[in-house]
């Protein structure tokens, strides 16, 4: 019988895997005390292989299976299967040799693989360990232990190393910070009390600073062997940058007493006695699970909370619990003086310190400001056009408030009293400008040719001094960036040019990012065109324009829809203050708003919703089970503001269906429930015939039971929303990798199958970043180029691997670099990627997942490419995550858009353009999975950025529970 095969579990399919790989077998004929010694001689074989890393799996508990079924079943997945729909994809010509597809076992050559990986490590200026490796200083479980020689011999080094020219010589300017001033008094401070908040304005030293007045009061009053500094960043150039300052600001270099540690990239301390170590919240939330306590660590000063990033949240809560047994435990937590009242009262009441920010006046300027002051001039089509387009982005907001469409079409064209008003009251602008405000309305000025005026007009007015702009993504960057070039070519050249331009964003590798803190020459000036990134812990010294688009992108989770969303949002009164504050370092600065006084005063709300409100919560659901620290609502109840019981139910629901969790209460109709196909017909029963027809239509083809009658209705996802949940086998494994669980999954998968490389490069890509950088002219061609990288394969997770694999393939650098160019891929990340790909596959082996810890290892690449294999475990890794594509026909039986449905609950999709699959024609009902959809700013339906065609095979063996609700009409079809 096949059904039973169905409602599989995972652990069967980990026990499938690892048989294969196990054929020691105790010899025929032993008896008694020689069986024991048998079984003693193979356990200290397998502890030297242990020792000699050639152990490849742990076998996880099995109760109750049938192998010979199973195996029949993962077979079909290595066998080839019926073709799958056609579409109007047409496979475009190779540029270059690319992988092939096949559906049997194949090995390609690793010789050249081999000798390529060595060639990519030696070309990284950093040595990067795997992300999975701990820092064995920080995660021994043992407490800090006092050692009067290491405190000796730490003290005088320290006093040698404040006694060097080097760290006299930058001791001047440090100085003259106001931290500077107060030292003594954060440092008692600290030293008394076990949590201290420390605010102050930007730019005051806090962040520079407080690590060192602690570590150097510590080290010189004979503590130096218990003193362990941990400082949390929410960037990862914010944790590189302001490490690399600090080492300067101690005349060291990095990696002497004072380290960092992001993801790809890592430089610890010589030692972990007496020394600094930065980090992003992540790092630190993960050494919870080895050292619950943090025993080793004696400071740890969180910074930017005022921020309210998700893991930094997670973070307050989880020291809040344990300080009351960790006494010895220092806690700082240092934010921007706005809202600093709120953290105070979280840590009941403990000691705040504030510290003036520098002296130096910033003079604001609002829209109407930046107008008159400009000259700024549209014609009157283009403000036609921006009253069109604000009406439109007004009305979206609108919707999103539950309003129906007639209110919100109203709304989005009216202007409230008070704004006509306002408007009616301003002197000395142009009709112009007053019909530009009066299009803009109750926002900010949406595009970037303003931006680029405003900048032109500063270059020319003004003789020193760099400008900061703020935009809110990448595409923005680039936007303004094109624009300056198009109003002075010559003066933006790269090489050339009298201004040096100077993107800053999260996509750019840091070691790109470092120029930007130096001086520029007196011949140069610089333009700095960021996101939020440069709001908080990034100070560049020689800013004093600053120029503020007033907008902000950011991720909005809507569990009804099961949909993040992207978008730009206005900013809030404590995101302007930190941009206006960028400037004035080194002399009285200026700062452009680009929206109206009347938004900032009226419409502008004091702070940004908190992350922790607004994104999804698996990650953090997962931690606190790992960590046993009781009920999921309990738990968020005591953080500083809890997410809604919507989202909580949602995200424990998904965590079910993924296997990850399982309800402690009713497990026995639970089982029953999950292994059993429901009918719901009131008057009917099933009986045996049906299902044994329903059975033998799946297994003869996936056709053969009609592909239409089976609807996203019938795939059931269970919708208990108790809160009373334990980790599963499959759970514990998942919650212990540092990424998504869906990632962590097909991880697992894609090492026991035998399909690894390709796993590894689709995971990468998917947690990481997309590879392809395409600039916004070329956007068909680089359509067509993806078309061609996916090898007709109908998926995008597909194209990750071919492009990892053909990148690899190639023999000389310039041969890769024409490929990236080609295929517009951006050359730095594909190295990321690698770098994160060997990451993952030395985690994978610490878990002993796979024998060695090389992505292209054989044993774990004997289905390297079986792409019928690659559907069936991304069918497995990212369930629920599926849809169903419609086809539908003109009255003419020409093919039309299909209709793309998610589960019924979550509604219709739309594939993005970018998408292989997106214009795809199924003549017959097809469905795909994917990891990622977004509900965009201009889209009516949420878009699925990464998708893959499935058979409905894996579909029906990997799903959650079958309900049948019209099995006559199933069987006939």
């Amino acid at each position: 019988m096949f059904l039973p095969i169905l409602r599989c579990r995972v652990v069967f399919l980990t026990y499938l895997s690892m048989s294969r790989t196990n054929k020691s077998h105790r010899p025929p004929g032993l008896k008694g005390k020689e069986i024991g010694l048998w079984h003693a001689a193979q356990s200290k074989n397998r502890c030297k292989g242990d020792l000699d890393y050639q152990t490849k799996f742990a076998p996880m508990p099995l109760v109750g299976l049938n192998l010979p079924k199973i195996q029949s079943v993962i077979q079909e997945f290595v066998e080839p299967v019926p073709e799958l729909p056609k579409t109007s994809n047409e496979h475009i010509s190779s540029m270059c040799k690319l992988p092939t597809l096949s559906t049997s076992k194949q090995t390609p050559e690793e010789d050249e693989a081999e000798e390529l990986f060595g060639e990519i490590r030696d070309c990284f200026d950093v040595s990067v360990g795997p992300c999975s490796d701990p820092d064995q200083m920080l995660l021994t479980k043992e407490s800090l232990a006092r050692n009067p020689d290491i405190d000796h011999e730490l003290c005088l080094s320290m006093r040698n190393c404040m006694n060097s020219a080097a760290y006299m010589k930058i001791s001047k300017s440090r100085c003259e910070l106001p931290a500077y001033q107060f030292k003594e008094d954060i440092v008692s401070t600290i030293r008394d009390n076990q949590v201290v908040i420390i605010s102050g304005e930007t730019g005051c030293g806090k962040t520079t600073q407080v690590p060192q007045f602690v570590l150097e009061d510590q080290v010189l009053g004979g503590n130096g062997s218990v003193t362990r500094i941990i400082v949390t960043q929410p960037r990862r150039i914010s944790a590189v940058s302001v490490a690399e300052r600090v080492a300067t600001e101690r005349g060291q270099s990095i990696g002497s007493s004072v380290g960092y540690q992001v993801r790809l990239e890592r430089r610890y301390p010589q030692r972990p006695h007496g020394s600094i170590m930065f980090c992003t919240t992540g790092i630190i939330l993960q050494w919870f699970r080895s050292d619950p306590l943090l025993k080793n660590i004696s400071h740890i000063i969180v910074d930017e909370v005022h921020e309210r990033e998700f893991l930094c949240d997670f973070l307050l809560c989880m020291l809040k619990r344990i300080a009351p047994l960790r006494p010895d435990l220092r806690i700082v937590l240092m934010s921007a003086t706005i809202n600093a009242e709120k953290f105070v009262e979280y840590f009941d009441n403990c000691p705040k310190f504030e510290i003036p920010g520098r002296t130096f006046p910033v003079k604001t300027y609002y829209l109407e400001d930046v107008l008159r002051e400009t000259k700024f001039w549209l014609p009157n089509n283009a403000i036609t056009a921006l009253c069109r387009d604000q009406s439109r982005t007004l009305k979206q907001r609108l919707l999103k408030s539950n309003l129906s469409k007639k209110e919100a079409r109203i709304l989005s064209y009216g202007k409230s009293p008070e704004f006509n008003k306002w408007l009616h009251s301003l002197k000395g602008l142009s009709s112009n400008a007053i019909e530009i405000l009066r299009s803009v309305g109750e926002d900010t000025y949406p595009q970037t040719d303003l931006i680029a005026h405003s900048v032109e007009h500063i270059l020319q007015n003004t003789q020193s001094g760099a400008i900061l702009v703020f935009v809110p993504g990448l595409v923005d960057i680039k936007d303004v960036i094109r624009s300056l070039r198009e109003l002075n070519p010559r003066r933006y050249d790269d090489r050339y040019g009298s201004v040096r331009i100077y993107p800053l964003h999260s996509r750019i590798p840091t070691s790109r990012d470092r120029s930007l803190f130096e001086p520029s020459p007196k011949d140069q000036r610089k333009v700095i065109i960021a996101t939020n990134i440069a709001e908080t812990s990034i100070t560049i010294q020689d800013v004093v324009y600053v120029i503020d688009c007033g907008r902000i992108k950011v991720t909005d989770y809507d569990p009804r829809q099961n949909t993040s969303t992207l978008t730009a949002i206005l900013v809030s009164k404590a995101n302007a203050a930190q941009r206006s504050g960028r400037a004035g370092r080194v002399q009285p600065g200026i700062c452009y708003h680009l929206f109206p006084s009347y938004v900032y005063n009226n419409v502008m709300s004091d702070f940004l919703q908190p992350e922790m409100l607004r994104v999804r919560l698996e990650d953090v659901i997962l931690r606190i089970k790992l960590l046993g620290l009781g009920r999921v609502k309990s738990f968020l109840i005591n953080c500083l503001d809890s997410p809604s019981e919507d989202a909580i139910s949602k995200t424990l629901i998904f965590l079910r269906q993924i296997q990850a969790l399982k309800l402690i209460k009713s497990e026995t109709s639970n089982f029953n429930a999950s292994h059993s196909i429901k009918y719901h017909e009131k008057s009917h029963k099933v009986n045996r015939k049906s299902l044994r027809e329903f059975s033998e239509a799946v297994k003869k083809d996936v056709n053969a039971i009609g592909v239409d009658s089976l609807d996203s209705s019938c795939i059931h996802l269970d919708s208990t929303d108790e809160d009373d949940d334990e980790l599963t086998p499959l759970g514990v494994h998942l919650a212990n990798f540092p990424l998504d669980p869906q990632c962590a999954k097909l991880l697992i998968f894609g090492a026991l199958f035998g399909c690894l490389e390709p796993i590894l490069a689709v995971a990468s890509c998917l947690t990481f970043r997309d590879p392809f950088e395409v600039p916004l002219e070329k956007q068909q061609e680089a359509d067509r180029c993806r078309i061609e990288l996916s090898q007709n394969s109908l998926s995008d997770h597909w194209v990750f691997a071919t492009v990892i694999q053909s990148y690899q393939g190639l023999n000389s650098q310039i041969e890769r670099h024409q490929f990236c160019r080609r295929y517009f891929l951006n050359e730095h990340t594909i190295k990321d990627i690698i770098r994160l790909m060997n990451d993952y596959a030395q985690l994978l082996y610490e878990r002993r997942y796979i024998g060695t810890p090389k992505p292209n290892d054989s044993n774990a690449n004997c289905n390297q490419w079986n792409i019928n294999l690659f559907r069936a475990i991304m069918c497995a890794a990212l369930y629920p995550n599926i849809v169903k594509v419609d086809p539908r026909f003109t009255k003419e039986g020409k093919p039309k858009v299909p209709v793309i449905m998610a589960c019924p609950s979550e509604g219709r999709a739309n594939i993005h353009p970018s998408s292989v699959n997106s214009k795809i024609q199924p003549t017959e009902p097809i469905w795909m999975v994917y990891f990622t959809k977004t509900k965009l700013e201009s889209g009516s339906y949420p878009s699925i950025f990464d998708s893959t065609v499935i058979s409905l095979r894996p579909l029906l063996f990997f799903s959650g529970n079958i309900e049948i609700s019209k099995i006559v009409k199933l069987c006939k079809s």
